[in-house]
């Protein structure tokens, strides 16, 4: 589970922010609070809506996150440049190293996992285990002007043969200055680090606006339960849909272009499935018995005699039916997953009617999955889940542009403490919590239009 997060220097955020999953003291929604039975963890929250105006950094929130898992799941290629973007309205800036620094709770063991940065180095790098009494060093990595990785391990290399110690000093040394450590460690076979690194890999999954979650053909294909869960969302929903099949077909069936037989080919040659979507068509291609082997969506609608079935391609299905296809993963494995999972959603409302979007919302809050360790996080305009009957006060995080500097600032409605009956939408569209737009005069807008509008007809008729 995320516990929380500090960034500095990056993206849209010049001075430290943080966003943290630990609940307050306040005792309403007791239940959206994932509890834990020693005193030595910490109870996160299981929630989070995070909002703002257009362009005030609530995605380059999820960007930080994303390039952070990046770098540890995926690394970089030898000579290549650290995709990093400082915070750029600021000169000063340019020249410091961005700081990115995340908590997490992994099983039962809970860690901090930090570096700092620019385009070329990782300057430092840390990773340790922490209670609420005492933290534990794993490792520390610094790297000097020549590029040159120094290595400073905890406790835990003390209790290793000295062959093993050798060997991380070896990897330690060995780590290329644009690498991160932890990164380098993995792919070396070093095991001590092991379940941090399958944090980013495993449990955290960021679904940006324009992408699909997991190919759901895939998982229908291989997972009967998913498929009847799929169909009853898309029954429950009113989408209109009575069923949906993923239909399984040749390749040759289909007409594509060169270029995407080349794509499902070369991604087969790496991977056992590849998602293509195109205009009017989304599919998942498979090997089966060493064929390539495609599947489709297919919805199945009622007809209005109610005696026969009327079969559409998915491209004729709306934007929000789609939206909530690709989201039924995602439900699925957080009300019955046994896996812990962190979901971060970017622009979760887009396409989806407010009402699914609070549906979803009280799914996943719902008392039945009280224990369940997984958390969903989402940037959002949508104000039907801004409601204290349905959220906790600090599940409510507002992004806000400072006039002044420039800079995204983060902050959480806990910080107004906002009595329990209050109407925060009201008062958020009041602006009372800010984040909100800064219209102008958009009236002054439409005469200075026509003014234009006026002068360029009279220039044109003097022609």
């Amino acid at each position: 589970m995320l516990i929380r997060f500090r960034a500095e220097n990056i993206l849209s955020f010049q001075e430290q922010i943080e966003f943290s999953m630990i609940p307050s003291l306040q005792r309403i929604h007791a239940h959206q609070v994932f509890r834990t039975k020693k005193r030595s963890e910490v109870s996160l929250t299981r929630f989070a809506a995070i909002y703002g105006a257009n362009a005030s950094g609530k995605s380059n929130l999820v960007k930080v996150i994303k390039f952070a898992q990046n770098m540890v799941v995926h690394g970089l290629k030898p000579e290549a440049k650290i995709p990093v973007q400082r915070f750029r309205l600021n000169q000063d800036c340019l020249h410091r190293p961005a700081r990115f620094e995340i908590e997490f709770k992994m099983g039962r063991q809970m860690y901090e996992y930090g570096f700092e940065l620019d385009s070329q180095f990782i300057h430092t790098e840390w990773l340790q285990t922490f209670t609420r009494r005492a933290d534990t060093l794993l490792f520390r990595r610094t790297t000097d002007k020549n590029g040159n990785a120094q290595l400073e391990f905890g406790e835990f290399a003390d209790k290793i043969s000295s062959e093993e110690n050798l060997f991380l000093q070896f990897v330690g040394k060995g780590t290329r200055p644009n690498q991160l450590f932890l990164r380098e460690s993995i792919e070396r076979n070093v095991k001590y680090f092991r379940a941090a690194y399958d944090w980013f890999r495993k449990v955290l999954t960021i679904i940006e606006p324009m992408s699909e979650y997991i190919p759901v053909e895939l998982q229908m294909n291989e997972d009967e339960a998913f498929s009847e869960f799929l169909g009853k969302v898309l029954r429950e929903a009113d989408t209109g849909i009575t069923s949906i099949q993923a239909e399984e077909i040749a390749l040759d069936d289909l007409d594509l272009s060169e270029e995407a037989l080349e794509f499902i080919k070369e991604g087969l040659s790496n991977a056992d499935g590849v998602f293509l979507k195109l205009a009017k068509l989304r599919l998942t291609a498979i090997k089966k018995d060493d064929q390539i082997r495609v599947l489709k969506l297919v919805p199945i609608h009622q007809t209005s005699n109610g005696n026969e079935k009327a079969v559409f391609e998915i491209h004729e299905e709306s934007d929000g039916t789609q939206r909530l296809i690709d989201f039924a993963p995602l439900l699925h494995e957080l009300l019955l997953g046994e896996d812990e999972r962190v979901f971060i959603v970017d622009e979760f409302d887009r396409s989806l009617h407010p009402k699914l979007s609070r549906m979803i919302v009280g799914i996943h809050l719902d008392e039945a999955n009280a224990t369940k360790p997984s958390q969903l996080i989402v940037t959002t305009h949508e104000t039907t889940i801004l409601d204290l009957d349905l959220l906790r006060r600090d599940e409510i995080w507002f992004v806000e542009k400072k006039p002044e500097t420039g800079a995204a600032d983060l902050y959480s409605l806990h910080d107004f403490k906002p009595r329990y009956d209050k109407d925060v939408l009201k008062d958020y569209l009041y602006g009372r919590y800010g984040a909100i737009p800064f219209l102008g005069n958009v009236r002054a807008l439409r005469l200075s239009a026509a003014k234009d509008q006026s002068s360029g007809i009279a220039e044109g008729s003097e022609v």
